[in-house]
């Protein structure tokens, strides 16, 4: 291989590694929010009405990955301790999922404003 294709493929891999840290970037705050409102949940289940000290690691990491995510607003990242009640943390979850992850409309369908009646 000369110069020119080592060059060419040392680019490309590059390329490709920052995809895939980009791509990470996306996926670990939902698979984070998913794994902590799944617990939450059964600590709501269990009557347990403040995060115990134990999920602040959690919400450590947390915290950490969404630093700089355009539309989470610092306030609703400083929500995310430990202590704070059990339903207002998964409500907390709950809006952060909708800007990190907002649903969308499976291609082909319409808004429900386009829908004639």
């Amino acid at each position: 291989m000369g110069p020119l294709a080592t060059a060419n493929h040392e680019i490309r891999e590059a390329e490709r590694s920052e995809q895939e840290r980009r791509l990470a970037r996306l996926v670990e705050p939902r698979r984070l929010t998913d794994r902590l409102l799944n617990q939450l949940e059964e600590l709501n289940l269990e009557d347990v009405h403040l995060v115990p000290d134990e999920y602040e690691p959690s919400l450590a990491e947390l915290r950490i990955h969404l630093v700089g995510w355009a539309g989470v607003e610092r306030s609703l990242i400083d929500r995310l301790q430990s202590g704070t009640g059990t339903a207002e943390l998964i409500e907390t979850i709950f809006t952060i999922q909708e800007v990190i992850c907002p649903p969308t409309l499976p291609p082909g369908t319409l808004p429900l404003d386009d829908v004639e009646l």
